[in-house]
């Protein structure tokens, strides 16, 4: 069984606004901490952690942009994958981002389409079959398919056919295959019915 957990107040102080994103090692060996933020900057931190400090910048940001997703990397040899709200995926080797210093800004990672950010960013082993996991979000106005009505129309927006005899329901997750060349791919849909 898993236990409820301790408060973060009993092992770092946030500052108002601030939120916890996600918990490394900092260890000096490895490939440093990659960095994603919802602007589709990507960055490679050096490795050259402060020992001195208990809190320390690792990305400059500019104005309106955030960290959506950190990672610390074991080696050069991983993936880093960007996700895009507008259902675009970026997979590329992590050597191909130049690690930097602390204070520095990252580089350019995905083109972002007018209007749209960074939902994910990770990293995954580069002979990885990674999915990519969506949920549709439940509609107040719409009311919860029936399982008849499931089976006629398949859920809008899903990534992947629910199991045989299974109603996808809004809120339901889905995952399909990102396939090395970082396209996301979903497995084909099953026609139904006679010859045609």
């Amino acid at each position: 069984m898993l236990a409820g957990g301790a408060p973060l107040s009993e092992f770092l102080d946030l500052a108002p606004g601030e939120r916890v994103l996600a918990l490394a090692p900092l260890a000096a060996e490895g490939a440093g901490l990659a960095l994603g933020t919802e602007r589709g900057v990507v960055k490679r931190v050096a490795p050259d952690f402060p020992s001195n400090k208990d809190a320390f910048e690792v990305i400059r940001l500019d104005d309106g942009d955030r960290v959506v997703g950190a990672v610390q990397l074991p080696a050069e040899e991983v993936d880093l994958v960007f996700v895009t709200s507008d259902a675009q995926l970026l997979r590329f080797p992590a050597s191909a981002v130049r690690p930097q210093g602390r204070p520095a800004g990252g580089m350019a990672g995905i083109k972002l389409a007018p209007g749209a950010r960074v939902a994910f960013f990770g990293a995954v082993a580069p002979s990885a079959d990674a999915v990519v996991v969506t949920v549709h979000p439940p509609r107040a106005e719409e009311p919860e398919p029936t399982a008849e009505a499931a089976a006629a129309t398949p859920a809008e927006g899903a990534a992947a056919a629910p199991a045989e005899g299974a109603a996808a329901k809004p809120g339901d997750a889905k995952a399909a295959p990102a396939d090395a060349k970082g396209a996301a791919a979903a497995p084909p849909a099953k026609k139904e019915g006679g010859k045609k």
